[in-house]
């Protein structure tokens, strides 16, 4: 009975840890990326990055840059495999625009900061796996 009671146990434990690590997304697992952007040695700010697998078969994972970092979480990450990255980067030009939801309300006017090496013809790459999740991208835009 002991015994019995022992296994019972052992089971039970094992029951629990597993419903521990459970995702709450279906299909394969997804690997959480994290890093940070730097534009000629500046962070960039305000932007977004995406990860584009290179066969097109997988799924995009991405998400925002703020303060010249980004942290994308594993229920939006990617599978692992080969990527091509794209970085945009809304970029204040130092004038303000009327905004057009508040024509009363005047906001700082942006652009596109980065050329489009880095985001529409991106030439950037990642190979996400297990072992490699934080990719830094340090771009050089003149």
């Amino acid at each position: 009975m002991c015994r019995f009671f022992a296994w019972g146990k052992l089971g039970l434990l094992c029951a629990v840890v597993a419903g521990c690590g459970s995702r709450d997304y279906p299909g394969p697992r997804r690997i959480a990326l994290s890093g940070k952007v730097m534009a000629d040695g500046q962070p960039v700010e305000m932007g977004v990055i995406s990860f584009v697998p290179a066969d097109e078969t997988g799924r995009v994972s991405g998400g925002p840059i703020k303060g010249g970092s980004y942290s994308v979480p594993e229920e939006n990450g990617a599978f692992a495999g080969k990527y091509r990255v794209e970085i945009y980067w809304n970029k204040p030009t130092g004038k303000k625009i009327r905004n057009p939801m508040d024509k009363d309300e005047m906001i700082d006017e942006m652009m596109q900061g980065l050329p489009e090496k880095f985001n529409v013809k991106s030439e950037l790459t990642a190979d996400v796996s297990q072992k490699q999740t934080k990719f830094d991208f340090e771009l050089k835009t003149k």
